[in-house]
This record gives structure tokens, C-alpha cells and sequence, in this order.
């Protein structure tokens, strides 16, 4: 966690922000959004919104959105099974986990991909909550020897049990209740999930402008069991958003906002979270990159338009669009983990977790990502200045030719005021070649089997862990029936 960083990059000014705004408003009153849930449907016209139920078009008028803004918390707890854990979600305060999503592995000692299982959602779970500088866990893979129509429910039993940090879920289309009442039976009953949530739901409308039924039936179920919600488009500029940076931001904010209308309107006070995913259709290769300065830039103005708002944000960064754990791979991990660091998110996923489009996860980038992490973390605090590290009376009693390495003041502010790695080499080449040559991905591939023996996340209780087992089993029975796929 970043508390707050001392220099958070901006890229609008407040005439910007408050152009976007006003085209943002205009779009969901002129042009509308279309809701596939009749239920959502209702609850607009009942607040004003002009719903034309044919064609499924929901026209929501300014005010509308404004009251919207002004009911949206400005301050989310996420919570962990252990209270050292808990986020806050407010200002600048930037928290790092995992994405998710991988179907395949890259295995991290012989450099394979094979599909992933669940025992891969399970060790990434683990790796992340060993991972100091990880602050919350998504199943980075997901469950690919699982029944297909119950995945969902395999990545998040896995992680439940592999992780007490706090636990955000992709929405798949599976029914949102289902999870719900996993994560109920670990934090102890419905009363407790909602006084502690250590569940959030990630999802997202489909660009552009359209709220699809499954998708907003679940936000809905989040809002009015007042869980975290992020629901943040996806779009790719030329393609499903305008090509412009300004023009898909402003449909960006539109369809993210929609969502904050649609959920206000289930449970005044949901709790929201405000982003986008943005990024641009590579025109030669017809890709959705997750390495694009474009993206990196819409999530810096994203991040600021939250804060402009007063909501808790989400943003991505610390992942790739290489095939392999290379040069590239670890260059955008990154620059978009500094990028996403400095916007002041409070959310900030995919860190690790993604190569090949978000198709690949590897270990190996996670242990990596972490180091990046608590280096960014160390940048962007900022320097201390009082007379203590003014250090004027030690530089007075060293004077010209001397030196401070004896002096009871460096002693005293050797570990606080520096950095010190775990991965990154500082060795001469002597020193270096003597213990072996090795280089980074050696290093992070030591490192992650270290963390993936030698940790063991804070077990559920006996009596729990065998209630979610048995909640996994019935709710499967339920959902196959007498078809096992």
C-alpha cells in the first residue's frame, strides 16, 4: 500500500474535468444507455430516467446523475478475514492485487504453458498472500478442470481458502448470490459479510453503452447486500469507443456511471467503485494491449475524474502483452505499475498476473511485480524534511575529508531512510559470477518457490472450511443438475 503519494500525476486540468463532465452528462440524457434488465429498467423511470422499454434505451437526466454522485460513498472498507489486512478506500490511498482470468500457465521452471487448474488458482492465491506488498487477491487463473458453468465457483473457493486478504471476483455470469453465500460462510453469517466485506465483485457493461441482463442483475445483488462493486467498461478505442482519448473517456465515464446510476437506484449507498479499462484496437494486429501508453493515459484520467467525483477508483497496471517473461514483459509491468502508482487509484489490479493479452499468468511476474511495487512505493512517498535529516549538525562534525560511515546518525537512519532489494542485483560481476550468474527470472523463480513452500496462509476454522466445502458441492449439484458440463 501507498499511503498517499507525494506526486500524483495529473493529465487534466479542472477545465477538462469539468468539459468531460458535462459531455458525460450529456450522452446518458441525449443518447441513453440500453439495460437488458427489465427490473433496472424500472427503477430509472421510477427516478426520473425517460425508458423506452422496446428498444431498451434509458435516457437518464442530469440530476439524476448528480444525486447519484452525491449518494456514491467516498469512503469503502475492503476487508480481510484478519483486520492487519482491511483496505480504505478514499483520496489517494493506493492498494495492489492480482487480475484474473489466465486459462493458461506459464509454468515457472521450465518456461511451458500448459492449461490451468485449480490447484493453480489455489498457489496463486497463496504466492499473493505471502507477497508483502500484495494487497488484495483475484483468482489470477482460473479452474480450466472445473465444470465450465461452475469455474466461478472453483477460482473462489480456492482462493477463499488460500488467502486472508481481501477477495475480488470476476463476474462470469454465474449467479452473484452463489458467491455471496460462499464468502458469507467465512466471515461468519450475512450480518458479519456486510459489517466486513471481504468479498468485491469486478464487472463490467458491454461498450458501447449497453448494460447486459445477467451482468446488471449481479451488480444490482452486490448493491443491495452493500458489498464493494467495480464496474468499469472495457472498450477498444476505433472499435467499440471513439478513437479519440477525450472521446473515449467521456463514453468511458458514461458507461461507469450508468452503472453507479443503476446501483444507486437498487441501494441508495452502494458501495462503488469508479474506473474504466480502456484501451486501443491495435489496427495491425487487430489486439487489445494491455502495454499501451493510450491505456496508461485514460487510466491516469480516470483515476482523476474518481477523485473529481469524490469516489473510490480502480485502475490496472503490472502486466504485459509478451508471450514469455522477457525484456518486455518486465518493461511494461513496470512502467504501467509506476504509471498506475502515481494516478493515485486506490485499487490497482492485473499487478503480475497477465502475459498474452490476459490469457497467460505467471508466478514468476507476480514475485517480480511485487519487488516493483514496494520500489514505487518507496519513490513515490516522498522526502522527510525536518532538522533531523537535514543532518546539519553531522555534516557540521564530519566537515571537508571526512566520512559518515562510523557516525551514530547514519546508524539510525540506515533502514529508514533506504531501500533495500530482494530481487534486483547490486553485486559486482566478481561477487556475482562467483555466486552463480544468475540473472532476474532465476532469481524471481527462487524466490516464488521460497514463498510457495515456506507459506501458509491463515487456515478456516475446522467447521468453517468443511461448510464451504459442502456450500461448493450442493450449489454445483444445483447449478449442473444431471449434466456434469
Amino acid at each position: 500500500m501507498i499511503e498517499s503519494p507525494r506526486a500524483v500525476f495529473e493529465v487534466l486540468s479542472k477545465g477538462d474535468l469539468d468539459r468531460i463532465h458535462a459531455a458525460t452528462l450529456e450522452v446518458l440524457e441525449r443518447v441513453g444507455v440500453r439495460i437488458e434488465y427489465d427490473k433496472a429498467l424500472d427503477l430509472l423511470k421510477d427516478v426520473g430516467a425517460e425508458v423506452n422499454y422496446r428498444d431498451r434505451i434509458a435516457k437518464i437526466p442530469a440530476h439524476v446523475v448528480q444525486e447519484t454522485i452525491r449518494s456514491t460513498p467516498k469512503t469503502v472498507l475492503f476487508a480481510g478475514r484478519e483486520s492487519k489486512n482491511d483496505l480504505r478506500l478514499e483520496g489517494t490511498r493506493v492498494h495492489f492485487g492480482t487480475g484474473e482470468g489466465c486459462v493458461n500457465v506459464l509454468e515457472h521452471d521450465t518456461g511451458s504453458v500448459r492449461p490451468s487448474t485449480e490447484t493453480d488458482v489455489a498457489n496463486a492465491a497463496r504466492l499473493a498472500d505471502g507477497l508483502p506488498n500484495i494487497d488484495f487477491v483475484m483468482p489470477v487463473f482460473t479452474a480450466q478442470d472445473a465444470p465450465q458453468r461452475t469455474v466461478s465457483l472453483h477460482d473462489l473457493h480456492a482462493t477463499l481458502k488460500n488467502t486472508d486478504k481481501p477477495v475480488m471476483v470476476v463476474d462470469f455470469g454465474l449467479d452473484a448470490n452463489h458467491l455471496i453465500k460462499m464468502a458469507s460462510v467465512v466471515a461468519g453469517g450475512d450480518d458479519k459479510l456486510r459489517e466486513r466485506p471481504i468479498l468485491g465483485l469486478y464487472s463490467e457493461p458491454n461498450s458501447p453503452l449497453t448494460h447486459v441482463k445477467e451482468w446488471t442483475k449481479n451488480l444490482m445483488t452486490f448493491a443491495e447486500r452493500k458489498l464493494p462493486i467495480v464496474y468499469i467498461p472495457s472498450p477498444s478505442m476505433g472499435a467499440t469507443a471513439p478513437i479519440t482519448l477525450a472521446g473515449a473517456i467521456v463514453q468511458s465515464n458514461a458507461e461507469t456511471l450508468s452503472g453507479d446510476v443503476i446501483a444507486q437506484c437498487a441501494s441508495k449507498g452502494a458501495k462503488y467503485i469508479h474506473g474504466t479499462d480502456t484501451s486501443v484496437l491495435d489496427q495491425r494486429t487487430t489486439t487489445w494491449p494491455y502495454g499501451a501508453p493510450e491505456w496508461m493515459v485514460i487510466n491516469l484520467a480516470m483515476a482523476q475524474l474518481g477523485r473529481y467525483y469524490g469516489i473510490p477508483t480502480w485502475s490496472t497496471g503490472g502486466c504485459s502483452d509478451s508471450k514469455v517473461l522477457d525484456g518486455q514483459a518486465t518493461w511494461e509491468a513496470a512502467l504501467s505499475l509506476f504509471v498506475a502508482a502515481q494516478s493515485g487509484a486506490n485499487l490497482i489490479h492485473d499487478v503480475g498476473s497477465f502475459l498474452n493479452f490476459g490469457l497467460t499468468g505467471s508466478l514468476d511476474l507476480l514475485t517480480i511485480s511485487d519487488e516493483m511495487v514496494s520500489m514505487i512505493g518507496y519513490v513515490l512517498r516522498g522526502i522527510e524534511i525536518n532538522d533531523d535529516t537535514l543532518a546539519l549538525d553531522v555534516i557540521g562534525k564530519v566537515g571537508p575529508r571526512g566520512h559518515y560511515l562510523s557516525q551514530p546518525h547514519t546508524l539510525r537512519f540506515f533502514e529508514r531512510e533506504h531501500w533495500f532489494p530482494g530481487l534486483i542485483d547490486r553485486q559486482t560481476r566478481e561477487s556475482w559470477t562467483a555466486k552463480g550468474s544468475s540473472d532476474l527470472l532465476q532469481r524471481a523463480r527462487k524466490r516464488t518457490t521460497e514463498v510457495l513452500n515456506s507459506h501458509s496462509p491463515t487456515p478456516l476454522p475446522n467447521d468453517i472450511e468443511r461448510e464451504l466445502d459442502r456450500v461448493l458441492a450442493e450449489t454445483e449439484r444445483e447449478i449442473l443438475g444431471s449434466s456434469p458440463r
